[in-house]
């Protein structure tokens, strides 16, 4: 009992000082591309350019496999490993002429949909380690927490019983506008088989159902999709 009111108290005190934390920060972007060869030729160009090849930025482009009644065809993550990178990038792009031919080239290829900024929590579970497809496909579960706390200690617990290996992890959202949306679990997979495999091992899992029943009344799930990643940039 020690030992499980110690771990709940480590992942309190990790979600907590997650903002005081230099923690991996970024933008997530919904788009629709109304031509995506266009999307991925633009984001070469600029980080073909003097000032891409300069930005720490990682970049990920992903398809839409689900997303229910969202009219996004793509993603694109745009992240840094703390917010004074974010900030050193966004000063190296302003007035930078590669900066406004990608955002010319993307306005004519893509409308946006929406942008949610995440930022790393540290609460894992798994290894990126076994991700071994250049198009490995992800699960993005958005909700709205009420006990970051007492949920992050039921995740981990119910994590530390599955047998897979497939990494996940639990971030912070924030500037959401009117979304009702704390955070978000991120599920990696190389391909769907092996996500649909994981998903069957958690309904023969009891320590799934016990997670749920433990989560059901501080945790709402607002949103849910799978993507698989197109191309990356950066680190």
């Amino acid at each position: 009992m020690k030992r499980i009111l110690f771990a709940a108290s480590m992942l309190l005190l990790a979600l907590t000082q997650s903002a005081l934390a230099e923690t991996r920060i970024g933008i997530y972007y919904q788009i629709n591309a109304n031509d995506p060869a266009a999307v991925v030729a633009a984001l070469d160009k600029y980080r073909n350019s003097t000032t891409g090849k300069e930005s720490s930025a990682s970049v990920t482009l992903s398809q839409m496999l689900a997303n229910g009644s969202n009219p996004a065809t793509h993603s694109l993550s745009v992240s840094y490993a703390s917010s004074a990178d974010m900030d050193a990038a966004r000063a190296l792009n302003r007035g930078s002429k590669d900066w406004a031919k990608l955002q010319a080239a993307m306005s004519e290829a893509a409308t946006q949909v929406s942008q949610t900024m995440f930022r790393s929590t540290n609460i894992t579970a798994g290894s990126n380690e076994v991700i071994t497809s250049a198009n490995p496909v992800n699960r993005f579960i958005l909700m709205n927490v009420e006990d970051p706390a007492s949920y992050a200690a039921a995740w981990t617990k119910m994590m530390s019983s599955r047998k897979s290996n497939l990494p996940s992890n639990i971030f912070q959202t924030m500037g959401n506008g009117t979304a009702a949306t704390t955070h978000g679990v991120s599920i990696t997979a190389n391909n769907m088989a092996e996500m649909t495999a994981l998903f069957e091992e958690n309904q023969s899992n009891p320590a799934w159902a016990e997670f749920l029943r433990s989560v059901k009344d501080i945790r709402t799930v607002e949103d849910d999709s799978f993507v698989i990643q197109i191309k990356s940039w950066g680190g």
